[in-house]
């Protein structure tokens, strides 16, 4: 019997339980411990939870210092030069070739000048209404017709990779090909899973697995770029803007724009899928402030905001050292990796009052380092926002009295690292 295919929840449940990251309850207090001792320690907080570390290696080939210190993680997400993405790179370009999360120097300043303009503000504002408010629509029509109770958890890892796709100028109509896209997308990221040697096997497989979707994916869109460039490239795809930016005599080849945009679908569904689901989580089992968001969506913006400040969707940065630097009174060699511990960083009472509550209120003084920082902010980040800002204002608008089901098992966010709820489940009037 042929073997079906895992749905994007269950997909996305398995690429966390692949990074051991559905064991852990909760990594903060262990931050908080290293924290006051100092900012920066010898040491690979990941190992001690038995997860996947990108500033390790793979291998393990490389040894970790990791930083708990919100300052000592800003001036390091900040300085590219003493530390430089090759941690990312050595992950990311077996699988995904050159991403710009993983070069540095000349060629990151070349490729992010080429790649924003078609990430600019006046596209996300054309996108959120002809696309991002359709497909919200339509996802959150679904819900109401099935009923007055749902897990979200499908609604949160489908929307985003859904409005990437046709941010990308792909066929609305074809499900099957969008769903095709989605599982191809979703199979990279177990590329990147465990390193646990008693599971290497199972790695291997995933990594065959993530590798095929690779090629796919690339093979999928290589003939639509070529043929977009053929034709003009005259619309409003993102493929199309990527196609037309010319800065200083300078363009993106075919390959490049594949690389890119193939790299945006793995990243919608990790990014946007988590952020937003956090978000619904920690709003849901705090129903007072969620009252108030329905009341006044004014708040709605620093509800996500200081979500992804108190849950950042993932915990850590990978970095190595380029020169021997010494931080936080530490000496950190050359060619050592860096674990920037952004989730320790952002409940640093240092800079945070009251950094372990919850606050749709709290003034943000210093840079919410949820999604980096300096050269290497994400380049979604905006569209992220606006994704999570719309769902969350129409979820409220459309599900009367949206709560948390009391009859459910309590929601809970769990991991070490990249941090999710197994279930969003919900009940509305």
């Amino acid at each position: 019997m042929a073997q079906s295919t895992p749905t994007p929840a269950e997909l996305m449940a398995e690429i966390s339980e692949s990074f051991n990251a559905s064991t852990i309850e909760s990594p903060y207090e262990k931050f908080a411990e290293y924290r006051e001792k100092g900012s920066v320690h010898h040491g690979d907080i990941l190992a001690e939870f038995g997860t996947t570390s990108m500033a390790a290696g793979f291998n393990g080939e490389r040894d970790v210092y990791s930083v708990y210190g919100f300052e000592d993680c800003l001036a390091v997400l900040k300085d590219s030069e003493t530390f430089p993405s090759e941690a990312v790179s050595a992950a990311f370009r077996p699988l995904l070739g050159k991403v710009i999360t993983g070069v540095d120097g000349a060629e990151h300043t070349r490729l992010r000048k080429l790649l924003m303009p078609g990430l600019g503000r006046d596209n996300f504002s054309v996108w959120g209404s002809t696309i991002v408010d359709p497909v919200l629509r339509r996802l959150v029509g679904d819900l109401k017709d099935r009923g007055t109770r749902a897990d979200l958890t499908a609604f949160v890892v489908d929307f985003p990779v859904r409005i990437v796709y046709e941010i990308l100028g792909f066929p609305t109509e074809d499900e099957a090909r969008f769903h095709d896209f989605q599982t191809k997308a979703l199979t990279i990221l177990l590329g990147f899973g465990t390193t646990d040697p008693a599971k290497r096997e199972r790695a291997a497989a995933n990594r065959e697995r993530a590798i095929a979707s690779v090629k796919a994916l690339y093979d999928d869109l290589l003939p639509i770029v070529q043929r977009r460039r053929a034709e003009g490239a005259t619309g409003n795809s993102l493929i199309e803007h990527l196609l037309r930016t010319e800065v200083e005599g300078e363009s993106l080849t075919d390959d490049e724009v594949v690389v890119f945009t193939r790299s945006l679908l793995p990243a919608a569904a990790e990014t946007t899928t988590r952020s937003f689901g956090n978000a619904l989580v920690l709003l849901l089992n705090r129903p007072d402030v969620l009252a108030r968001v329905r009341a006044d969506r004014g708040l709605v913006d620093k509800a996500i905001t200081e979500a992804t400040r108190y849950e950042p969707v993932s915990v850590m940065a990978a970095r190595t050292t380029a020169r021997e630097v010494v931080l936080g009174g530490v000496t950190i060699p050359e060619g050592a990796g860096v674990s920037v511990v952004k989730g320790s960083g952002l409940r640093d009472p240092k800079v945070w009052p009251d950094a372990d509550v919850f606050d749709v209120d709290r003034r943000m003084n210093k840079p919410n380092i949820a999604f980096g920082f300096g050269p290497h902010t994400c380049m979604g980040m905006m569209l992220a926002k606006l994704q999570m800002g719309k769902a969350l204002n129409l979820l409220l608008d459309e599900l009367p009295d949206l709560r948390a089901d009391d009859e459910a098992e309590p929601m809970r966010i769990r991991g070490a690292n990249l941090r999710q709820a197994s279930a969003i489940t919900v009940r509305w009037d």
